[in-house]
């Protein structure tokens, strides 16, 4: 049996589903992907369902379904400056004086200036959320 946890929007832009991604409710809680699945689908704010069934939490959106799991551990800030993606090991100052390096190889261009920025911990480290795309990241100031 099912129980309803949450039930109403998932803030801001929804790109599916892929390898840890992280949610941010409407409600302001986070939940994290717990299982490996892509699926594209783009929406802005979609409607989302968070139920608890066999002591785990499954979350819906658009006919499809994934286990997540909460997290508290969430910074959220800005960039300092100019964000130009993913280079290797490169070092992101936060607006909150906290600087991040980037912890494992993705090279992605993607230009913006004093973007948002989430960073979370997942089981696999860090990672850093920025203008839709993700890096795994250390914290060194």
């Amino acid at each position: 049996m099912s129980r309803v946890i949450y039930e109403g929007k998932i803030e801001g832009e929804f790109e599916g589903f892929d390898d840890e991604v992280i949610f941010k409710m409407a409600n302001g809680t986070y939940w994290i992907q717990d299982q490996y699945k892509y699926w594209y689908h783009y929406a802005y704010s979609p409607q989302a369902t968070i139920t608890e069934e066999r002591g785990g939490y499954i979350l819906s959106v658009a006919g499809n379904s994934i286990p997540v799991r909460r997290t508290n551990n969430v910074i959220e800030s800005r960039i300092d400056g100019e964000f130009k993606g993913w280079e290797g090991e490169t070092v992101y100052k936060l607006v909150n004086g906290q600087e991040w390096q980037q912890s494992s190889y993705k090279y992605q261009y993607k230009y913006s200036y004093t973007p948002q920025v989430i960073v979370y911990e997942a089981r696999s480290g860090y990672k850093m959320l920025v203008t839709g795309t993700t890096a795994n990241v250390r914290k060194i100031r």
